[in-house]
Order: C-alpha cells, then sequence, then structure tokens
C-alpha cells in the first residue's frame, strides 16, 4: 500500500506543480469546488489533502496489484476532504449544467403555479442563458475523438470499443443522469471481475474527481474535446504505470 500510495503522490504532485494544468480544464464542477477548497487550505493542510487524495486513489486501484481493499474513510483527513466540494450552495455561482436546468425548470413551474419560487428571476435569467451542449453533439465529439484509439464499434450497451495495438478495451460513457452531461471511464479487458464503473478515470487517480462531467457549454466544447483523448490515454496507460512503481 505504502508504494502505491507513493505513486499516486508523484501524480498528484506533478499536476499541483504544473499549476493543476489538466485539472484546471475538466468541465466538473466537483473538481472546480476541489481546486478552490483547496486553495483556501494553509500550507499544512494542504500537503495532508494532498496525502488524503492519493490514500484514496490508493485504496480505489489497490485492485490492479491485489491489494485488500482498505476504508477510505481511514485517512485522518478524510471528513475534511470529502467535504471540501459542497463547502458552497450559492445559486448565484452555480456552474453545473443539470442544476442550472433544474433551475429553470423549477422557476417556470412556479411561474405557472403562481407560486414564490425560491428561485430568483435574475438566477433563472443566468441560468436560461447558458448555452449547454446537448447529448447528440457530444456523442458526435465523442466518437471523432476516440478514432485516435482505435474505435471500431459500439456495443449494445453504447460503450465504445477500441483498441491499441493489440489491446482491446473500452471507453464506457454515460451521457445522462441529473448530475452530469458527460460520465467516462476506461475499462481494460484484463480487470473483467471488476465493474467498469470503477475502473480508471484521471480525476479519481489524482483524487480531485469521479469523471463526472457536468459544464460543457459551447464556450468550452472544444477545449472539453481536446482535453478529453488526454485523460482517455491518462487512463489506458495507469494500470501499466501502476504495475511497473509496485513491483512484487
Amino acid at each position: 500500500m505504502t508504494a502505491l500510495r507513493d505513486f499516486f503522490l508523484s501524480e498528484i504532485k506533478l499536476e499541483v506543480t504544473s499549476g493543476f494544468s489538466r485539472l484546471k480544464r475538466i468541465p466538473s464542477t466537483h473538481v472546480m469546488n476541489k481546486l478552490r477548497y483547496f486553495a483556501t487550505l494553509k500550507a499544512d493542510d494542504q500537503g495532508v489533502f494532498l496525502d488524503c487524495c492519493a490514500y484514496w486513489a490508493s485504496v480505489q486501484y489497490g485492485f490492479v496489484v491485489n491489494l485488500e481493499r482498505l476504508d477510505p474513510a481511514a485517512h485522518p483527513f478524510f471528513l475534511k476532504w470529502s467535504r471540501g466540494p459542497m463547502w458552497t450552495r450559492d445559486f448565484d455561482d452555480v456552474k453545473s449544467v443539470p442544476l442550472l436546468r433544474a433551475m429553470v425548470r423549477q422557476y417556470k413551474i412556479d411561474v405557472h403555479k403562481k407560486v414564490q419560487s425560491h428561485v430568483t428571476k435574475e438566477q433563472f435569467e443566468r441560468a436560461a442563458a447558458v448555452r449547454s451542449v446537448k447529448a447528440p453533439e457530444l456523442r458526435k465529439r465523442v466518437r471523432a475523438a476516440l478514432k485516435a484509439f482505435g474505435y471500431f464499434e459500439t456495443d449494445s450497451l453504447g460503450n465504445y470499443l477500441c483498441k491499441i495495438g493489440k489491446t482491446k478495451f473500452s471507453v464506457n460513457i454515460d451521457f445522462g443522469g441529473r448530475s452530469a452531461q458527460l460520465r467516462y471511464c476506461v475499462a481494460r479487458p484484463e480487470f473483467k471481475g471488476i465493474h467498469p464503473l470503477l475502473q480508471f478515470r484521471f480525476e479519481r487517480a489524482v483524487g480531485f474527481g469521479l469523471g463526472d462531467w457536468d459544464y460543457i457549454v459551447e464556450e468550452n466544447v472544444d477545449n472539453v474535446f481536446a482535453l478529453f483523448p488526454e485523460v482517455v490515454q491518462y487512463s489506458f496507460d495507469l494500470p501499466d504505470r501502476i504495475r511497473a512503481a509496485v513491483k512484487p
């Protein structure tokens, strides 16, 4: 566990020293809030926060090297770490597209019923002005991005089957749900006993997110899909890099 934790801590520290060059481009309000929370911490607490990220990632990916799964809450900073993304609930600062859509729907319902809405007119107008990218366009862009990974078929479950060299793998993507526009993970064939949704995602490996993207809008969609192949490649490479770092 120590070697695996050290591996993930080095991954996380590389991201920190780069100025969070990849994390800052992730279209996830969960990640955004984690970054904001991290920035509020004192230096000592930032160090413990990063160690908690590494511990959590080790718990998630210990299966790669057959480590027994531990309790993710066992880290002494876990409660503060896990509550970090919930530190703001200001409707005036919401970016999550599903939540913005919900605000618009609720305001319209309340107006129709002629009752006082908890969503103000200003909040409604701001939410209604967000130009989100819908699922058909997201699917189109995912297919285009995955051509670089030998994408050759979409299976009956909607998973994108790809091939790098002789290795076949899938990129599993969900375009629905109440909390995200796009959820992704990379599933490798040697881990058939592990549920695909528990497999490889960049944000999970650095302890700052889950792979749920909820802020894809017309203004950032090109940047999002410039980043998407990077996180797919990182996720595909991750188990091999873990095994190289944590040798028997």
